[in-house]
């Protein structure tokens, strides 16, 4: 997960209890930097708006600009309005990258880790990664398991990115130009407007070559 600041004025839709119009939309794709707020997804062809708490025909939270979020299909599909009490990533006060630890399994086929960073973690915490276990592993219907594969395949090929300009910053024959290159591609995977960015982020910080060597690149976590 990451961290937004959500922008104001609400968009004119929600006064007119709309939530699903191109205007509301267009203020939460930017703000959401084009990312699924929960697997971080870009690119996203199935966008829907989430409730962050299920309203349940609760017309005040329907059509409540603070409540909705951008997200795809698969997360807002599994998160329903059975996973409640969540970290919040528009709240300003905790910083959800750092409470929540993601981790790239060995193959595609096999789970995606995910921990929180806490060794005593709060409620929200817990049951945040929960939520995440499901929207990275969850393949329980036919229509899951597709996803799921089209999901893992996008972020291994941004991981697969990450572990070649390592491979390129390791190498004694990389020249000064490809060493360039490749910390470019690091530093824009580190970025939180990058997809999946949580992932690269934890790889980063426990990989001891990267962290001593390429310290620099590490901003903003």
């Amino acid at each position: 997960m990451f961290n937004v600041t959500r922008t104001y004025p609400e968009p004119a839709s929600i006064a007119k209890k709309q939530y699903n119009k191109e205007d509301v939309l267009s203020a939460l794709k930017p703000m959401f930097f084009e990312k699924c707020y929960l697997c971080e997804r870009d690119d996203i062809h199935d966008v829907e708006v989430e409730h962050f708490i299920p309203h349940q025909s609760n017309v005040a939270l329907k059509y409540n600009w603070d409540n909705l979020y951008y997200s795809c299909s698969r997360c807002n599909s599994i998160k329903s309005n059975t996973h409640i009490n969540l970290l919040d990533c528009t709240d300003g006060k905790i910083d959800v990258g750092n409470m929540i630890t993601c981790m790239m399994p060995s193959a595609p086929s096999e789970k995606i880790t995910v921990k929180a960073t806490h060794s005593s973690p709060c409620m929200k915490s817990t049951n945040t990664v929960t939520l995440l276990e499901h929207c990275y592993n969850s393949e329980n219907t036919a229509l899951r398991g597709i996803s799921r594969d089209s999901l893992m395949d996008q972020m291994w090929e941004h991981y697969t990115d990450l572990l070649f300009a390592r491979q390129l910053l390791r190498r004694k024959k990389s020249g000064k130009s490809v060493k360039a290159g490749a910390e470019e591609t690091i530093e824009a995977m580190l970025d939180v407007t990058h997809p999946f960015s949580i992932f690269w982020r934890n790889y980063f910080l426990n990989d001891s070559f990267l962290m001593s060597k390429y310290s620099h690149l590490r901003v903003g976590f």
